[in-house]
């Protein structure tokens, strides 16, 4: 029984993989086509999409993809699994329609919201209706063990919208919104397929005793989950907020380019880690699982000015490859924007100390904390340097960040990090920032 369940969690985890790696493979892989073909203002507007798309995802998931897990867990009835997903499915639907809504009465007084006009925000609402049907069948099926039927609506939604939104880009018309009606498209194949695959849910729903009591305990295990989500969903669009405020829909443009490549660094270590990280929760006692904790987190510290100068070597490079020439002159916020979304991604290496006394809820309040340091820092930054400025403040934020969290995670439970390892790393890091911008070329 130990080794079919030890089985089932490797050709679980290696679906998972799959589906994850391949959406951000053609996440990163989209960017060269796109920001080719559209201007940057544009590209922009495809940026807002994707980030007010996954904002909203969050408001109407209402945290019951976590808070479900709990009850599936104590209830294999299928006719209880049958009632949460379809009441899942009916209040995101319900949160969608009150949504869109809202946004008709506010086009009423307006032509546009946050730069975005009416067909783009439609655009939104659809995609939005489509991906928590999607989203909520996904989440039913890997937790009732079918995670290949999962991955597979995951990863054939994904890459059925940007096939057809590269077809309708090149053949009808050369504009984002050709490949956003593409991606809406595709996604719209994926629910097809979602509602087929869970058509058994569907149809044995029935209202069962209890059922109120049941949806009302579940609303109220999942709430707590949202503002977790919300935080780091709030720290992309706090960038975004202030560009648009000091400046305009083409800066936002060329910010977004540039932190999209840019984040390709942390995606791999990320993916990584991800193979790591149940491997030192379980040893975390042991002497062999502290040493490894140890050196991922020190390893992942001491990267960070290194990938700044490697980054720093090809940053024109890469950018006219992946971005065209129109971005090139921008080329020199690559490595800023690179060790920028490190530091703020570091939690992912290190402080483990909240999940194993489990105090999760803290990290919420840093999160929120360094949102507000966030917004504050871009804004003075942004204001007083410019759109460099804007990347300045979030490294300084995430610096804030890292340090904060490892901090308290070490009085919950230490593992000794290299504190002064840490702060060292961050000042090199300042410092050939600083060499960067005072013109001085000798790491080319």
């Amino acid at each position: 029984m130990k080794n079919k369940l030890f089985t089932q969690g490797l050709s679980d985890s290696f679906y998972y993989l799959v589906a994850n790696i391949g959406n951000k493979l053609l996440a990163f892989l989209i960017i060269p086509f796109l920001a080719k073909s559209v201007g940057v203002e544009e590209f922009a507007t495809y940026d807002l999409f994707l980030v007010i798309s996954n904002f909203l995802n969050i408001l109407v998931i209402l945290g019951i993809d976590s808070g479900v897990a709990i009850f599936l867990a104590e209830n294999r009835n299928s006719t209880i699994v049958s009632f949460l997903y379809v009441c899942a499915i009916s209040i995101s639907i319900l949160l969608v329609a009150l949504i869109s809504i809202a946004l008709s009465l506010i086009f009423l007084y307006t032509n546009e919201l946050f730069t975005l006009n009416k067909s783009i925000w439609f655009y939104i609402c659809i995609y939005l209706l489509f991906s928590v049907i999607n989203y909520h069948t996904f989440n039913f099926l890997r937790w009732e063990q079918r995670a290949k039927e999962a991955s597979f609506i995951n990863l054939f939604s994904y890459i059925a919208g940007m096939l057809v939104g590269l077809i309708f880009l090149y053949f009808i018309e050369n504009r984002i919104e050709s490949y956003l009606q593409g991606l809406i498209i595709g996604i719209f194949l994926g629910t097809l397929i979602s509602l087929y695959i869970s058509r058994e849910y569907i149809l044995k729903f029935k209202i069962i005793k209890n059922g109120r009591e049941l949806l009302m305990e579940l609303i109220k295990t999942s709430l707590p989950f949202i503002p977790n989500y919300l935080g780091n969903s709030l720290m992309q669009m706090a960038d975004r907020v202030v560009i648009l405020m000091l400046f305009g829909k083409y800066e936002l443009g060329v910010y977004a380019l540039i932190v999209k490549l840019a984040r390709v660094p942390q995606i791999i270590i990320g993916t990584l880690s991800g193979g790591f990280i149940p491997v030192m929760l379980r040893n975390y006692k042991t002497k062999k699982g502290v040493k490894l904790i140890q050196n991922f987190f020190h390893t992942y510290i001491v990267a960070i000015p290194i990938f700044f100068i490697l980054s720093y070597s090809i940053s024109k490079w890469a950018i006219l490859l992946f971005a065209g020439e129109k971005y090139v002159e921008y080329a020199y916020l690559f490595p800023i924007a690179l060790v920028a979304t490190l530091f703020t991604q570091s939690s992912r290496a290190g402080g483990f100390g909240f999940i194993i006394q489990k105090r999760t809820h803290y990290i919420m309040y840093i999160t929120f904390i360094s949102v507000a340091i966030n917004y504050i820092l871009s804004f003075i930054f942004g204001y007083l340097m410019g759109l460099e400025g804007i990347i300045i403040g979030t490294l300084l934020t995430g610096i804030f960040k890292t340090y904060i969290y490892i901090y308290y995670s070490e009085r919950l439970y230490s593992f000794n990090y290299n504190i002064k390892l840490l702060i060292l790393s961050s000042i090199f890091t300042i410092l050939l920032i600083i060499i960067n911008q005072g013109g001085l070329s000798c790491f080319h």
